[in-house]
């Protein structure tokens, strides 16, 4: 656990001391409202003006995280109800020195019904430079709908490759911006975002809905690239989707969804955000912003509710197509563990499945129940919480894991 920790608190200085993110912002209006609504002035919600800047600001005008010169780009999504398109402005140059950056905001949001605004600003790290911001990525699936998609991190581009399979990137091949096919001499130019993108989208396809689809994709991922920086934003052209996998504290949002009175702050906007840095002056700064907990998903929906889930609990199950001979349960890992750990089984029955975990004193603090419909390998992944999404105490934990045809126990130790 000492080298475990060591190595992690290394990764935090490194991120600090030498890499600069790149960042995010997005905001989705309020029922009933749109972002290009203006006053009697013609002026924007002052709140969206702020966020605006601030994005600006961050784009160029000084240190981290106020560096981000690799180009800015933005995509704005119509209300359910227009007959407007997304529209989509892509800058190599920096937001901060783009002369151009208020005129291309406001083409932005010109359409009278403007619901979404999803922005990234670039700190290249893979793929071809020189180019204008490839995010948001877009994506149009079989049904139509466009779902975008921006990156704040690093990835590994081979391992990303191999979990999607050059089967599915043959009939979704990743741009090479002139560099030649993807699977050849374009390959060095391919940006890891896009492909992170795409296997979300796979295991979007393959599920029976977007969360379900992110979970699954982040599960796994989290298990196979655990130290790559991970943050992303997302939307479909409805609701918003923000997740964290950082060791530092770089994503916020404000909302008030929950609370039976608005919060003053949300009554008085036109719309909620998210962004990897709020601004620190002005009219945003009296506002409660919230941060994203490390691992964990925001939703926030067009109705104006949200949603944070845990994506790595409640416990879930990550299925692999080899069939053992056996029943069998393999030693977790890490363990100890300070974030997360994976129960490794070999399951050879179909029918239920139940996790159980208890504390020292016999008390059952979680439990998991589950359908096997399949033999094969699976991973049981939880985060030292409990049915509530409570975050547990450190401290020894014993587990069983119970089935048709096995009752295994086991001890996990949660060091924070």
């Amino acid at each position: 656990m000492k080298a475990s920790f060591i190595i992690r608190l290394g990764l935090i200085l490194l991120f600090v001391s030498t890499v600069y993110p790149c960042r995010m912002l997005g905001v989705i209006a309020l029922p009933g409202e749109f972002l290009s609504d203006r006053d009697a002035t013609d002026n924007l919600h002052p709140y969206l003006v702020a966020e605006l800047e601030e994005f600006r600001l961050q784009g160029g005008s000084g240190s981290w995280p106020y560096n981000n010169r690799d180009g800015w780009a933005m995509i704005s999504y119509p209300g359910t109800e227009s007959e407007e398109s997304i529209q989509v402005v892509r800058s190599e140059l920096e937001a901060y020195e783009d002369e151009f950056f208020d005129e291309q905001i406001a083409l932005l949001l010109a359409p009278e019904e403007i619901s979404i605004l999803m922005g990234h600003l670039r700190q290249g790290t893979s793929g071809a430079d020189d180019i204008p911001n490839p995010h948001p990525f877009i994506y149009v699936d079989p049904s139509g709908v466009e779902y975008s998609f921006a990156h704040n991190g690093d990835m590994n581009k081979e391992v990303l490759r191999d979990m999607i399979g050059d089967d599915w990137l043959a009939e979704h091949p990743p741009q090479t911006y002139g560099g030649g096919p993807w699977d050849a001499s374009g390959w060095d130019y391919v940006v890891d975002s896009e492909l992170f993108f795409f296997w979300i989208m796979k295991n979007i396809e393959e599920s029976s809905s977007i969360v379900n689809g992110i979970k699954q994709a982040m599960q796994e991922l989290e298990v196979e690239l655990s130290f790559d920086i991970k943050n992303f934003l997302m939307s479909d052209g409805i609701d918003l989707y923000a997740y964290r996998s950082s060791p530092i504290d770089d994503i916020y949002y404000f909302d008030g969804s929950e609370e039976a009175v608005p919060p003053w702050f949300l009554e008085f906007s036109n719309h909620r955000a998210v962004m990897s840095t709020p601004p620190p002056d002005g009219p945003m700064a009296d506002i409660p912003w919230i941060e994203l907990a490390d691992l964990h998903l925001l939703i926030l929906k067009a109705d104006g509710s949200s949603e944070v889930l845990d994506a790595m609990t409640p416990i879930d199950i990550l299925v692999h197509q080899q069939q053992p001979l056996q029943s069998s349960l393999q030693k977790a890992y890490p363990n100890p563990f300070n974030a997360s750990t994976v129960i490794p089984a070999q399951l050879r029955f179909i029918g239920d499945l139940e996790l159980k975990i208890y504390n020292t004193r016999g008390v059952q603090v979680y439990s998991s129940y589950k359908y096997v419909d399949q033999p094969g390998q699976y991973q049981f992944i939880w985060a030292g919480q409990d049915n509530q999404g409570k975050l547990l105490q450190s401290g020894s934990y014993f587990y069983q894991l119970q089935g048709p045809e096995l009752l295994y126990n086991g001890k996990l130790l949660l060091l924070k």
